[in-house]
């Protein structure tokens, strides 16, 4: 075959590029429709009869996620603190009485006594290192803001010093006694044993004292004069009948709970001579739980010593 002049060959046929445009044709009945798309599908309505429900298969349908919900409020956990001292301060002392063999006589009755010291800078006030912070506790329970005598009300507050350091060079208060004390060995501490803390009886300061190992031969007069020697004359006496014949025990009550808690400071731990005896008695005085003089043997015989200790 002869090409062309543009060098392809020449075509068998004429290209054909789509069906011709058919003339439009109007419907034989009714009025002329709009145009369907001719992959339409026929319109369906849904009724209860023909429902069914669609198959799903089950692994293409996931459980949406649970989220977890609290029930309860969050617990707040108390971070532990720092462990309180042993040291408390006692505020508003009678600085012209006041000394440390005093304060010991008052603070021994809730716990041991280690050591006590007066401030130099600050009258009438000392600070005191108990056994344990226990021992502190108990005498801000029982102690702050109670009167003494007729001049002062004490105030005791925790210190911030875990302990007290020795005093080699104590100052000398007004009464000539040593500002600064250990009491670490003294028997007269009441809380040295399991047996021995076991006996005492914490009760808040009262009028009514309970007064133990003393003479088993002590009378009302002997014991009457050993508190007026004192300045601190009780207004009624009541002897217990002797349980042996070590040591007598008994009660003392006074007109208010300041004269009582200053009979404390003064009188407790007097020594009281006896018969036939080389050492003296240590008269030992404590609160009463009684509310009366009347009736108060059976609640107060638990708390005697009687091991005589003199």
């Amino acid at each position: 075959m002869d090409k062309q002049a543009n060098g392809r060959m020449p075509l068998l046929q004429e290209p054909l590029f789509g069906a011709r445009p058919q003339p439009y044709k109007p419907p034989l009945l009714g009025t002329p429709t709009p145009y369907a798309a001719p992959y339409a599908t026929p319109e369906f309505h849904q009724t209860a009869e023909n429902w069914k429900p669609t198959q799903t298969h089950a692994t293409l349908i996931k459980e949406p996620a649970v989220v977890p919900v609290r029930t309860t409020a969050p617990t707040f956990v108390a971070q532990p603190q720092t462990q309180q001292g042993s040291v408390m301060m006692v505020y508003g002392l009678d600085n012209t009485t006041s000394n440390t063999d005093k304060l010991f006589n008052l603070v021994c009755l809730y716990g041991n006594v280690a050591r006590i010291k007066f401030l130099k800078t600050k009258e009438g006030t000392a600070m005191v290192q108990m056994g344990d912070s226990v021992a502190v506790e108990r005498c801000v329970q029982h102690l702050n803001n109670i009167p003494i005598g007729n001049k002062c009300k004490i105030q005791i507050a925790f210190s911030k010093q875990n302990f007290l350091s020795e005093v080699t060079n104590p100052f000398s208060l007004p009464d000539h006694s040593p500002s600064f004390k250990e009491y670490t060995g003294s028997k007269n501490n009441r809380f040295l044993s399991l047996v021995q803390a076991s006996k005492n009886r914490i009760q808040p300061p009262s009028r009514i004292l309970h007064f133990f190992n003393t003479p088993p031969d002590l009378t009302e007069e002997k014991l009457l004069k050993t508190f007026k020697d004192e300045d601190c004359e009780p207004s009624a006496i009541r002897m217990f009948p002797l349980k042996s014949e070590r040591s007598s025990s008994g009660l003392v009550e006074f007109s208010t709970v300041a004269q009582a808690v200053l009979a404390i400071m003064k009188c407790n731990h007097a020594a009281i001579e006896a018969k036939g005896s080389k050492f003296p008695f240590i008269m030992k005085l404590c609160f009463s739980s009684s509310k009366t003089m009347n009736g108060a043997w059976n609640n107060e015989g638990n708390n005697e010593n009687n091991e005589g200790e003199y």
